[in-house]
């Protein structure tokens, strides 16, 4: 998308008395993504993320619209049959810093233990997102980003992939405009994530590797929103809880091998809480066919707010100044 494109956008919203939070940018092809793993899919805590009265939770399958300091350790998944039949238990690690405000570079790894297979160390992911709208009247917000997954990085029994490359778009969406009327609606929030992701090369030593679409969703009923803008809670545990469903998908668009066209995917139940400087969130991974695996698995992880832990050093941008190119106001 062109900077054209985000100005009329903002022009319209602002034309009906929204004080839209918008910042123009040269290029938006810059996206944040999981590759698809051959064997599996792999989850860890994103970051959290704030727009108006609402905050977006860290997610264990799909990213979050925000841009913070955070560090999730250790996010932690059991899988009892992987889409190789495999059992699987991953430990991965996950820190995003911000350079400049509202933009951040991330880096993730992690071992995984196969049985049978063995042991690897996860190939290294680097990411760069921008958070360029927050509609905070309208709990709206989205970033842009992109991924980079580097091949031969991995050891072990994840060694040999090629690099995959990921652009992504995340947005998200709290409820809490609508009327006091539907106040038990208002607690509801949405996220969503599309991306692409595309191997630096189709064949390596034999084995195909296809360019894929990957898209996922949260469906969330926040406890905090609730106490703070519906009606008080009385049970210290209980309003400090998110409950929640995530989907995620991935569909190969081209040079998949035969037998593989099929979408694959996990649909994961579960629950957040939400202290003020850390969260812990647990979700089953439940597999939408055999294609993706068999049995019910469980994802959990710790994320720690290191913009709250520590706002004056390591959990500040290091550059206060947004780039000229990423200029604008922003809840």
């Amino acid at each position: 998308m062109s900077p054209a494109p985000l100005a009329g956008a903002a022009s319209f919203f602002q034309a009906r008395g929204f004080s839209v939070h918008v910042i123009p940018i040269d290029a938006l092809l810059r996206g944040r993504a999981r590759r698809r793993k051959r064997r599996a899919v792999a989850f860890a805590a994103y970051p959290h993320s704030v727009c108006g009265d609402r905050i977006f939770p860290a997610t264990l399958a799909i990213d979050d619209p925000g841009v913070t300091d955070e560090l999730s350790l250790p996010g932690l998944t059991w899988l009892p049959h992987n889409s190789e039949g495999a059992q699987e238990f991953d430990a991965s690690f996950t820190w995003a810093k911000t350079i400049f405000p509202y933009f951040a570079l991330s880096v993730s790894t992690g071992p995984t233990w196969q049985h049978p297979g063995g042991y690897g160390w996860e190939p290294l992911d680097t990411e760069a997102k921008y958070q360029f709208f927050c509609i905070p009247e309208h709990e709206f917000m989205g970033s842009v980003g992109f991924i980079v997954n580097w091949g031969n990085t991995g050891t072990g029994t994840m060694a040999g992939p090629p690099s995959f490359y990921s652009p992504v778009l995340d947005v998200g969406k709290g409820f809490g405009d609508l009327p006091t009327s539907m106040n038990l609606l208002r607690p509801f929030a949405l996220t969503a994530q599309v991306n692409s992701t595309t191997p630096g090369q189709a064949f390596v030593n034999g084995t195909q590797y296809p360019t894929a679409i990957s898209y996922g969703f949260t469906i969330q009923y926040s406890l905090p929103y609730y106490n703070s803008h519906v009606g008080e809670i009385g049970n210290d545990l209980v309003k400090h809880l998110i409950p929640l469903v995530e989907g995620v998908f991935t569909t190969p668009t081209a040079n998949a091998a035969p037998g593989t066209w099929g979408t694959t995917g996990t649909i994961l139940p579960g629950v957040v809480y939400l202290a003020d400087k850390w969260q812990f969130a647990v979700e089953a991974v439940i597999p939408i066919n055999g294609a993706s695996g068999h049995g019910v698995g469980v994802v959990a992880g710790f994320d720690f707010y290191l913009d709250d832990i520590f706002p004056d050093s390591i959990g500040k941008p290091i550059f206060p100044q947004s780039l000229p190119m990423f200029t604008g106001a922003r809840q």
